[in-house]
């Protein structure tokens, strides 16, 4: 009996939780059609319900066959390497497709028979091309495995580089004969069913390529006992490393998206290795190949196009690409009915998870370690050595500088959250961001309440949503409706609630700094919580900040004393996804002011530099 695993258990919930998303997403149950099961099935391969997928790569493998000798192409065997440079050169279809898409393209010479002349071909040869697999075998098998462990150095170089998602392309005259082949072998079924034009032969070629998949077969059947033998007798170097690709993706947990029938051969072989490489797979369309649909049937996946390609180059891939990415966005920034307030088909408008609802997380009984004691070091990236220098003293790398901007500007006011249990390290980070603000005096005015627990946190979403309901009485007509559906705060949603403190008191009656300027307290404490809003940003988690509520209310549930002030909410959690523009911007609620407009020089109202 098979057990199942932590990974097989962290794929089934990341899809059923996708899944739960989709159908509660603003628009009619199963309405985006195959869109739906193809995000479920990402969910499942990443292992995050609400995946994203924003940094593809394309790994283009070359390579030449022996048995274009045969005459069972249309094109000459020297093409390989000339397409191999017009793709280097930005000359070919995937090329203008990958330029316009922003995808990266490696094209990758395995086995050419002339090397790739082009600087931006990854050199990568086993062999200058295969044999001729009419009449003996393609490959050593030793050739065989060496093309396999070149696609999978490729698939990890790409990975460790960034990418989220591979796609497959290929080139190689005389590569769908060898691919057909697999594909007979590998599906057990007449050669008829599986051989098609390829390139665009004649009836006369398409009859000597049957004939030579034929007698292939015959000669390699009696001498295969091993999955490598099938790739070394009827293979080709480049399906080998395409192989190498997909089980380097299936071990890495990222998506595979496939181009047409050689692609999909070399998966189903690599699927025949290893089977869980099906689980990471995509099917970029259905080819005019017509063993094609009966390999995406044997894996069990099924094709987002159906346009009648047999281009190859990566070219089915490219295009369906758009349609992956869209479905993760569609997934992640789509409003639910509870986040848009918006009636449900039944009636019902749900305004949070009920309490009968299990919690996840720390609130579902989950072990979880303590929150170190105060003055442990926290886990976490120490700070990095001198980097270098510049007359402002920054001591930041540029890159190291690129990345604090980019927490500033790409922080968001975050209001819908995912129940995903905050890291205890994780969040430690946060809050000794905070403490390292900046204060008047030193005083350190702040205090912390950590709240995981869901009565307290209920409690607070009751007071916060009375207050909320009180403050759209500021507001007539569209503009109240407006803000009860922009208001919308994740006190219950959000696995962890900080509470943030006001101590004006700390530091005695007279704080070197704020004799004059008595809130100075205040702004203090406010750099702490900006601290903890970027230091969230950088750890990928979202941080809402709820103001409506009163002081007597907070004090009332968390204990706290009436000397000291709850100035800020804080619910911390990961979100589906970061807006790339405020909320109340996008809602149209205000834009924001050019900065023109706010910056005087030398006196108010002085705008010139």
């Amino acid at each position: 009996m098979n057990t199942p695993s932590m990974d097989d258990w962290a794929r089934a919930e990341a899809a059923r939780r996708a899944r739960e998303r989709l159908d509660d997403l603003t628009k009619p149950l199963g309405s985006l059609g195959q869109l739906e099961p193809l995000v479920v099935r990402i969910a499942g391969i990443t292992r995050r319900p609400v995946p994203r997928l924003e940094r593809p790569h394309l790994l283009l493998f070359a390579a030449d066959h022996g048995v274009a000798a045969e005459g069972v192409s249309a094109y000459p065997a020297e093409v390989t390497e000339q397409m191999a440079v017009n793709i280097c050169m930005g000359g070919a279809v995937s090329s203008v497709l990958a330029r316009a898409e922003g995808v990266r393209l490696t094209v990758v010479d395995v086995g050419v028979r002339v090397p790739v002349g082009h600087p931006r071909a990854v050199v990568r040869r086993v062999a200058p091309g295969t044999r001729n697999l009419a009449v003996e075998p393609a490959m050593t098998r030793a050739e065989a495995e060496a093309a396999v462990a070149a696609g999978r150095a490729t698939a990890e170089e790409a990975l460790a580089d960034g990418a989220d998602i591979l796609l497959l392309g290929e080139m190689g005259i005389g590569n769908t004969t060898a691919a057909s082949a697999l594909a007979a072998y590998l599906l057990d079924r007449p050669v008829a069913e599986v051989v098609g034009r390829g390139t665009g032969i004649d009836e006369e070629r398409l009859a000597k390529k049957r004939a030579v998949i034929e007698r292939a077969l015959a000669l390699h059947r009696p001498h295969i006992g091993h999955p490598m033998d099938v790739m070394a007798r009827l293979g080709g170097l480049e399906l080998a490393a395409m192989a190498g690709v997909c089980l380097a993706a299936c071990e890495a947990g990222v998506p595979v998206l496939l181009d047409g029938f050689i692609t999909t051969a070399a998966a189903a072989w690599a699927a025949a290795v290893q089977p869980a490489v099906r689980d990471v797979l995509l099917a970029s369309h259905v080819s005019a190949e017509p063993g094609h649909r009966g390999l995406l049937d044997d894996l069990g996946i099924d094709p987002l196009l159906q346009l009648g390609l047999r281009l190859g180059e990566g070219s089915g891939a490219l295009l369906a690409w758009p349609l992956v990415r869209l479905a993760c966005r569609v997934l992640a920034e789509t409003a639910t009915f509870s986040d848009a307030r918006v009636t449900r088909p039944g009636g019902e408008v749900r305004q949070g998870r009920a309490e009968d609802e299990p919690a996840s997380g720390a609130d579902a009984g989950e072990p979880r370690a303590p929150v170190p004691a105060r003055g442990a070091e926290p886990d976490g990236p120490r700070p990095a050595g001198r980097a270098g220098f510049t007359p402002g003293g920054t001591e930041f790398t540029p890159a190291e500088r690129a990345a604090v901007y980019k927490a500033i500007h790409t922080r968001r006011d975050i209001r819908v959250f995912l129940p995903d249990p905050v890291p205890d390290a994780v969040l430690w980070r946060i809050l000794e961001a905070g403490h390292r603000a900046p204060s008047v005096g030193f005083m350190q005015p702040w205090n912390f309440i950590v709240v995981r627990d869901r009565g307290r946190r209920k409690q607070l979403q009751q007071v916060a949503e009375r207050e909320r309901l009180r403050a759209a009485q500021n507001y007539e007509g569209v503009r109240r409706q407006h803000y009860l559906r922009l208001k919308v705060e994740g006190l219950l949603e959000a696995p962890v609630t900080v509470c943030v403190t006001l101590d004006s008191s700390r530091g005695g009656p007279h704080v070197l700094g704020r004799n004059t300027i008595p809130e100075t307290d205040l702004m203090s404490a406010s750099c702490a919580i900006q601290n903890m809003w970027l230091a969230a940003r950088s750890e990928g988690l979202g941080l809402g900040w709820v103001s409506f509520y009163e002081k007597p209310d907070v004090r009332r549930i968390l204990g706290i004393p009436e000397t000291v002030n709850p100035i800020a909410l804080l619910c911390i959690g990961y979100p589906p996804h970061f807006p790339d523009e405020p909320g109340l911007q996008r809602a149209g609620w205000r834009e924001r002011l050019p900065l023109s407009s706010v910056v005087f020089f030398d006196a108010w109202g002085k705008g010139e530099i």
